[in-house]
């Protein structure tokens, strides 16, 4: 398999890690020529989505969708201040975030790769989502979006070139695009290694760093106008599970706890732990995330681009520069 941002196939072992939920070991390797980081023969993604158990697999973590969906809000009011337009969500969830934008004015849609989620934002707005991964079989003309956000998405998916691809002949030529990835360079990352919350193996394909996402981004035809490094919806979190995982506790608040009803979660003996956990780390974790932010090593990346102006995937990079995308 060819890396999707310098077509090279030489890599080199970076780490084994676990499947929070099987505890099935997969490898992540490194490339040779631009450094970034991909799981090694991951499983077909057609049965990784699929979320039974729940009338509604868009609520799957619980208690904590609330918190989710007012963070979704914050997030959409970003974009809301003084203007309105078309906007597409990649990988839209439940569909929050585009419900949040909708009811400032835009006209939204989105994707998503898991058909029972999608059901939840169907449920919201109608037949405006589509499921599957976004690429050249999308309906909608060149330049149609205002706004396109990749939100924890382009880690999951096939070939993230292609998407970008496809977003980028989406955009407008003043439109904007973002993208929130995992940062495996992180502070959090280095610290729990294997036991890294966001690895989040097989169904996290690539592993990202600010450079290796910059790169891409740049190929596809994008200028990069800013870079962010703190997250507070997911940065401090993955300090917090890390050290329950650290302690033995495995990924058990993550993985189960976080989707229970209030009454399932208080005859649990291990929600009393992690809580007496959660008030202990909590407000270190977001300091600790913070002053890793200022370093550049927060636990996630989020870069806000534009068009660079049209021109071809492949004609993106020159042989003169593909020289810049080797690291040692």
């Amino acid at each position: 398999m060819d890396c999707i941002l310098c077509d090279t196939d030489q890599t080199t072992p970076y780490l084994v890690a676990p499947d929070m939920y099987t505890s099935e070991r997969y490898r992540l390797v490194r490339c040779t020529c631009c450094g970034l980081i991909r799981t090694d023969r991951p499983p077909s993604s057609e049965n990784l989505y699929v979320y039974r158990g729940t009338a509604d697999a868009g609520a799957r973590f619980g208690l904590t969708q609330s918190l989710l969906r007012w963070f979704r809000r914050v997030r959409a009011h970003q974009f809301t201040e003084g203007r309105s337009g078309r906007a597409l969500d990649v990988g839209c969830g439940d569909g929050s975030f585009l419900a949040a934008l909708a009811q400032e004015g835009w006209d939204v849609y989105g994707t998503e790769l898991s058909a029972s989620i999608a059901a939840s934002a169907t449920q919201r707005l109608g037949g405006r989502i589509r499921v599957g991964e976004i690429d050249n079989k999308t309906s909608h003309p060149d330049a149609s979006f205002d706004l396109i956000t990749l939100w924890h998405v382009l880690e999951h998916l096939d070939n993230p070139r292609k998407a970008l691809a496809e977003v980028r002949r989406l955009i407008k030529a003043d439109g904007t695009v973002v993208i929130a990835v995992p940062n495996i360079r992180s502070l959090q990352a280095l610290i729990f290694k294997q036991d890294w919350l966001h690895l989040d193996v097989p169904r996290h394909r690539w592993h990202f760093d600010p450079q290796t996402l910059r790169d891409l981004a740049e190929r596809c035809g994008f200028e990069v106008k800013q870079i962010q490094h703190f997250s507070m919806e997911y940065g401090s979190f993955g300090i917090v599970q890390g050290i329950a995982t650290s302690l033995g506790g495995g990924h058990v608040l993550f993985t189960r706890l976080v989707r229970l009803s209030p009454v399932e979660l208080v005859r649990e003996a291990s929600f009393w732990l992690h809580l007496v956990l959660l008030m202990l780390a909590l407000l270190p974790s977001i300091l600790v995330e913070a002053l890793a932010a200022v370093a550049r090593r927060g636990g996630v990346v989020v870069l806000t681009l534009t068009p660079r102006g049209a021109r071809t995937l492949d004609n993106a990079v020159t042989d003169s520069a593909r020289g810049r995308f080797i690291r040692k």
